[in-house]
């Protein structure tokens, strides 16, 4: 039976859409104005957390294709639905003789567009958060980094890829170092001033700078890298765990019994090079690989964590009062595209989307956190609209490699791929792409940015100040005061927590608000109030101790009060013995 028929025997509820069969003349759009929704959405407090998802040469191209094959050309992902959309350039430079005028480079790799937005400043192809130069081998200036500066400011950080840990992306967020390829100690033939054992000595291979770095949490691949030697002798991973203490697992199950960062932090190497994609190859060739019922093939990944579940383990680990920042990278969606591979790219597309999902669920509870999701670059896949590569009765062309595979709804959908001679690797494109986002500063992202406008989102940008007054269309005569609307408030906080937490630690309760000028929160039993807390008039999120030990149901009562009047929510919370 075709997939489309079983869609049309009832509705798919997807991401909140209703989603009929793909054979209905309907449009799967929305038919409610979102204006409000969407206000309510906005909040220009600075974020407590950040949570930055790449997805590596991930551009509007590859997310629709493997929104058609996951979910049907009428689904949406989780990363369709953020109440913040925008288009982000990507563009780096060339290395050059002037540093007051150095040439554009209109297709980067992701080493430039990775410090882009690490540093908030652009650099040259291959360069690793670190300013251009005269020539490839010369080093530029390093520049700080969002992880970097959030270490400084006390809070926890966190790095996760499905690529090498030490591999451009990852690599931006807490090395600087002239050539992408100095991953290793034994990879520095090109970088030899960076050399520690240099005179004077240098910080390092990028494996050595993120150790040294004391990243929390650092997951994927690239346990070959850690293997070398360092110069002093010991191997980057003995010397991780001699220096700074650094537990190190390397498959899933080593992982999950990971439950804290008491006994230091957490270096977790899952493949040798490269972890393995979600799907099993389909590479394009000339003649046309696959066909109208072609599926992909779920890959043997043995022992790995996926992309998920190194999120939610990260998450978990980072989690603490001051905040922390986390980059999580989806990488094999650029490495199959590389390889003309639909299938592996697809694949991480839904990584890239689950583990969003695992971010916001944590979100939910925590709303001072920023959720980011973007790219690095454009990339080289291509929807095309026949299933070969000569010219069909249109006038089309299918590339000169292309690939069919059979969608959600059970049709056919033909890829190509034209950067490149069959056989060579595709080659990234200049296009711009997408970005979207949720949370504290997340409107930042609408219109057209570059990629380096995120540095300063991520570290939260002064609050600008929300207006207040009412519609163009609907303002009073100039005589009258423009009538201020009733305050909105929102609060989320755990259901259960124990005794001794709440008299020594306290009961964590986080909200926002709009409209308002305070927020009050009150811990109330049988009528009695036990606890309060008055925050700004935004909301926040506070922990809220109440002295007498209690057990039982509390209610947690939350009051926005403003111009316009109060708004209150409360939620109930049960206390364990």
């Amino acid at each position: 039976m075709r997939r489309k028929t079983l869609v049309a025997a009832g509705a798919l509820a997807l991401g909140g859409l209703a989603i009929g069969s793909a054979v209905q003349a309907v449009s799967p759009g929305f038919t409610d104005d979102r204006s409000a929704t969407l206000a309510k959405a906005i909040s220009p407090e600075k974020p407590r957390n950040v949570i930055l998802l790449i997805g590596d040469g991930t551009d509007d191209s590859i997310i629709t294709a493997a929104r058609n094959y996951e979910l049907g050309a009428k689904g949406r992902f989780a990363l369709d639905e953020l109440p913040f959309t925008g288009a982000m350039t990507t563009f780096g430079l060339k290395t050059g003789t002037d540093p007051n005028d150095y040439p554009i480079n209109y297709v980067s790799d992701s080493a430039p567009t990775a410090s882009g937005w690490s540093t908030g400043k652009k650099t040259v192809d291959s360069r690793i958060s670190q300013g251009p130069s005269a020539s490839d081998t010369a080093p530029g200036t390093d520049y700080d980094t969002v992880l970097e500066k959030y270490k400084a400011a006390g809070k926890r950080t966190g790095n996760v890829s499905t690529a090498e840990i030490t591999d451009a992306t990852p690599a931006a967020a807490g090395s600087h170092i002239n050539l992408r390829e100095c991953q290793g100690p034994a990879n520095m033939a090109k970088c030899g001033y960076a050399k520690k054992s240099a005179v004077p000595a240098g910080k390092g291979s990028i494996a050595e700078q993120l150790v040294d770095n004391k990243i929390d949490v650092l997951l994927g691949g690239g346990a070959a890298r850690y293997a070398q030697a360092t110069d002093a002798g010991p191997s980057v991973l003995d010397y991780a765990k001699s220096t700074y203490s650094y537990q190190a697992v390397d498959t899933k199950t080593a992982l999950d019994g990971v439950t804290s960062l008491d006994k230091g932090p957490i270096l977790g190497l899952f493949a040798s090079a490269n972890m393995t994609p979600r799907y099993e190859p389909l590479t394009a060739t000339p003649a046309g690989a696959g066909g109208p019922t072609t599926t992909c093939k779920t890959a043997d990944r043995g022992t790995q964590p996926s992309l998920a579940d190194m999120t939610d383990k990260a998450i978990k680990l980072l989690d603490n009062d001051k905040g922390f920042f986390l980059q999580v990278e989806s990488a094999m969606v650029d490495k199959q595209e590389h390889a003309s591979d639909i299938c592996g790219a697809i694949g991480d597309v839904l990584e890239l989307d689950n583990a969003l999902k695992v971010a916001q669920a944590y979100q939910a509870k925590h709303p001072d956190t920023l959720i980011i999701v973007t790219g690095d670059h454009a990339h080289s896949t291509q929807i095309v609209g026949n299933g070969g590569t000569t010219t069909d009765a249109t006038g089309a062309t299918g590339g000169k490699a292309t690939a069919t595979v059979k969608t959600f709804d059970g049709d056919p959908m033909t890829v190509a791929y034209s950067t490149a001679a069959p056989g060579s690797s595709q080659s990234h494109t200049g296009s711009q792409i997408r970005v979207a986002a949720s949370g504290p500063q997340a409107a930042n992202v609408t219109g057209t940015i570059d990629q380096t406008d995120l540095f300063s989102t991520m570290l939260g940008r002064t609050p600008s100040k929300l207006p207040t007054t009412t519609p163009p269309t609907a303002q009073p005569t100039p005589q009258q005061p423009a009538p201020a609307g009733a305050p909105v408030v929102a609060v989320v906080t755990d259901k259960k927590i124990s005794a001794k937490t709440l008299t020594k630690k306290g009961l964590r309760v986080s909200t926002s608000a709009g409209g308002a000028t305070s927020v009050r929160i009150t811990v109330v039993k049988g009528g009695r109030t036990l606890a309060t807390k008055t925050l700004g008039a935004r909301g926040g999120t506070a922990e809220i101790r109440v002295k007498t030990r209690v057990k039982g149901a509390l209610k947690v009562v939350v009051t926005a009060t403003g111009p316009g009047g109060t708004a209150t929510k409360a939620r109930s919370v049960t206390v364990t013995r």
